[in-house]
């Protein structure tokens, strides 16, 4: 049976106010129509469901019960109506984010979590840490929706888009007891021969590749003693002195006890920060997460 939402409306008031001319005045609808209305949802119904009284209109027992779900009915659609705007805004729903765990600390990152609960608590995170490579690679087979990654130009019809949020400055991370510490060196060539600790090509190839290409320009050959599948594991490979490493700067946000980060001048490795999702997903959650993010204040860098 069709359910006309008007006529519906229509009921409910003229039995919440007990008269038809009352009603009429709520809904600037002339009374004559409106009596109309009601005959015509009786007669789809099959049943009265009102009935005229010397105070005015009363409900019989069938329109008793059908104004218990026509109530039922009404709020139900008022609440799928305010939900859909919810989510059309970006007020409702779920968000899965892949990020390295240095930026899970970055100052953007944590104001714009901590204003998107304040003014959406309807929208839950769900947040998975590993590298660029990595995250990309979920949101690509649609684990995750969004990821703050470097992944370099990506193909203009290829199924990934990608927004700018930073570009991170790269520096030397040594153990402070590291002579490296004491006197930091001049050129990156003079970390021949050092200890080196790097992430595994296969967390973030793109990235992998970059550095090492840097590397290269300016006669430094890694010697790669320990690798870590993430920022904070090859941090923490630092941290026992098992080497030195390069890492971006924003990792000076949250070191672990006994590393320091350094410059070197000749290492001018700037590498930008996208968030990425699918393009076939770009979903008002993810819209709003973005806004929010590329709406920061510039912070200080991290020394």
């Amino acid at each position: 049976m069709y359910l006309d939402g008007r006529k519906l409306h229509y009921f409910i008031t003229v039995a919440d106010l007990g008269s038809l001319g009352r009603a009429a005045e709520v809904l600037h609808v002339a009374q004559p129509a409106l009596s109309r209305q009601i005959r015509l949802l009786e007669e789809q119904v099959g049943v009265a469901l009102m009935e005229r009284t010397a105070r005015g209109m009363a409900l019989t027992p069938a329109g008793r019960a059908y104004y218990q779900s026509a109530r039922q009915l009404l709020d139900q659609a008022q609440a799928a109506s305010a939900t859909a705007t919810l989510v059309a805004r970006g007020h409702v729903g779920r968000l899965r984010l892949g990020i390295s765990e240095i930026y899970a600390w970055h100052p953007d990152v944590l104001r714009t979590l901590q204003m998107y609960r304040r003014e959406s608590p309807g929208v839950t995170f769900m947040i998975e840490a590993m590298l660029s490579g990595a995250v990309t690679g979920r949101v690509l087979d649609g684990h995750l929706d969004l990821a703050l990654a470097t992944t370099g130009p990506l193909p203009a019809d290829g199924p990934l888009v990608s927004a700018p949020w930073l570009v991170d400055e790269y520096r030397l991370a040594v153990h402070v007891e590291s002579p490296l510490s004491r006197h930091p060196p001049r050129r990156l060539a003079d970390l021949n021969g050092e200890d080196f600790v790097l992430f595994r090509r296969d967390q973030s190839s793109y990235l992998h590749d970059l550095m090492i290409h840097h590397f290269h320009q300016r006669g430094f050959s890694p010697h790669v003693v320990q690798e870590g599948t993430t920022h904070y594991t090859v941090l923490g490979l630092i941290a026992a002195g098992l080497g030195c490493s390069i890492l971006p700067a924003s990792a000076g946000q949250r070191l672990p006890p006994g590393v320091r980060l350094v410059r070197v001048p000749d290492l001018q490795l700037n590498v930008p920060v996208h968030l990425v999702w699918r393009r076939d997903s770009h979903t008002p959650v993810i819209a709003r997460f973005a806004e929010l993010l590329s709406a920061r204040e510039a912070e200080p860098r991290a020394d």
